[in-house]
């Protein structure tokens, strides 16, 4: 059975990825090329979009929606199993909003390349801009994005 689970599934390690900590108080999704083999408490996630994906899932509003609607532990630490994301209304990507995914997959590709070069650099502003571009993808309200940003 577990040669049969392996066939299945170690291909997928191989794809470009979105990788997570299952359970933590910091929420954080990271985009793997690089065929790693995470450890059993990660989860990860592979098919189409991927980078989309990744900056989606870290924008201030994915965040917000994950704290309050996934699991907690007993000390209060998230649980983010595939379960959790379900739920997650992730827009679809259609011709009218893919000028803004394509978007996100390039800032996402800047991020990337900044801190392979130097771990430390600032990508604040780009993670801003991804945030906002989010927000327009949900055609939110400055009111809206107060909540999100935590001012109202």
């Amino acid at each position: 059975a577990l040669q049969r689970c392996a066939a299945t599934y170690y291909p997928e390690f191989e794809k470009e990825k979105v990788v997570w900590k299952r359970i933590g108080s910091v929420i954080r999704f990271c985009l793997d090329s690089e065929k790693n083999f995470p450890l059993d408490s990660n989860v990860v996630m592979t098919g189409n979009n991927i980078k989309y994906l990744c900056g989606y899932l870290n924008s201030k509003l994915s965040v917000k929606q994950l704290l309050e609607h996934s699991p907690k532990t007993g000390t209060g630490d998230v649980i983010i199993s595939v379960q959790a994301l379900e739920p997650h209304r992730i827009p679809p990507i259609t011709t009218s909003n893919e000028p803004i995914v394509k978007q996100i997959e390039a800032l996402v590709d800047k991020i990337l390349a900044a801190k392979k070069q130097n771990p430390q650099t600032d990508t604040g502003e780009w993670e801003r801009e991804i945030d906002r571009l989010v927000y327009r993808l949900y055609e939110l309200t400055e009111e809206e994005i107060g909540i999100i940003e935590g001012e109202r």
